[in-house]
């Protein structure tokens, strides 16, 4: 798909989503849309912002973006496979497990999964080889619900029972049964911890 196809007038790239170093990304500005300066002082970057580029970062964007380009249609298929199975393994360990948000238009390497009767971060303190996100912020030691999925109509408690796990370029089919296996008894532990 092209930019143009999507008929936005402003689109970013963070470079980190795509393996990219962090802290480089682009913008596509589509032609005849005006922007005010953020900063003052110099006229790099069609006088958007002053400072010297980073050239390295930029150039690795660049490849980064060759290297999607070239396997995306690939990785994508292979991401969804192994999102698949790693939602049917938790389904299949943890009863009344749910998914958030539409079951086919979504990303094909992330899992939003519901934990029933725990919150997300209790299954993530007792999987500490797991690296995943409750999606939720902590504020003097208290958690609030997802913004995101409250507003997909969620309850607060549900919403505080999620998980959002993404795979990547790196993920292999006997790491995705691992994560199942320890996720599903971190929930156990959890549950219990709860009871």
């Amino acid at each position: 798909m092209r930019v143009d196809d999507l008929g936005v007038d402003l689109l970013s790239i963070a470079g980190h989503k795509l393996y990219a170093p962090k802290g480089v990304g682009a913008p596509y500005i589509r032609t005849g849309v005006a922007l005010e300066s953020v900063l003052r002082g110099a006229g790099h970057e069609r006088g958007l912002r002053p400072g010297t580029e980073n050239v390295a970062s930029i150039v690795g964007l660049g490849v980064a973006c060759e290297i999607a380009r070239t396997t995306l249609s690939r990785e994508t298929s292979r991401l969804r496979r192994l999102r698949d199975l790693l939602w049917e393994r938790l389904q299949g360990a943890v009863p009344d497990a749910a998914t958030n948000g539409h079951p086919t238009e979504r990303l094909p390497n992330t899992l939003n999964v519901r934990f029933p009767g725990v919150r997300g971060s209790e299954v993530l303190a007792r999987a500490p080889g797991i690296a995943a996100s409750t999606g939720s912020a902590c504020h003097e030691g208290g958690e609030s619900p997802s913004a995101v999925l409250t507003a997909m109509g969620l309850e607060a408690d549900a919403a505080l029972g999620s998980v959002r796990i993404s795979l990547g370029r790196g993920t292999k089919r006997k790491e995705v049964l691992q994560y199942s296996e320890a996720l599903a008894e971190a929930w156990r532990a959890a549950k219990e911890g709860t009871s």
